[in-house]
């Protein structure tokens, strides 16, 4: 199997415990995608995005690596390959939204069970981590 990894990108095995959210907005529909969808490629392609602060903590960088990688931490997934980014993300959940996120629902659904114990399964560990709902 060969994955396309653009040139001078740098990929890590990074612990999830150790990848830090930077934007408020989780859309839970996307995320649930890809938790009923979980292709496991995901834990080793380097399609999530990091940014190393340097500090044993890595900021993810795009919409799409937060959802990734909150299927992960639904999945408890221990470690993911991510491809290190040369910039920096803003961490808008930090400055603006005082580490509170905000769930986007899918309109006009209630959760299946199933669903609603994996959302609840990844507020958990969010919250363990001192992020608010």
């Amino acid at each position: 199997m060969s994955l396309y990894h653009p040139v001078g990108a740098r990929q890590k095995d990074v612990s999830t415990r150790l990848i830090k959210p930077t934007l408020p907005d989780i859309h839970l529909d996307v995320v649930l995608q890809y938790v009923h969808h979980w292709d496991p490629t995901f834990e080793l392609d380097g399609s999530i995005a990091i940014y190393d602060e340097g500090i044993a903590q890595y900021l993810l960088c795009d919409i799409d690596s937060h959802h990734k990688f909150y299927a992960a931490l639904i999945l408890n997934k221990p470690s993911l390959r991510c491809t290190l980014t040369e910039e920096e993300p803003d961490d808008v959940l930090d400055a603006s939204s005082g580490n509170r996120f905000d769930v986007m629902m899918p309109s006009g659904k209630s959760l299946p069970l199933e669903d609603a114990e994996a959302f609840e399964v990844m507020k958990d560990k969010l919250q363990r981590r001192g992020y608010k709902f």
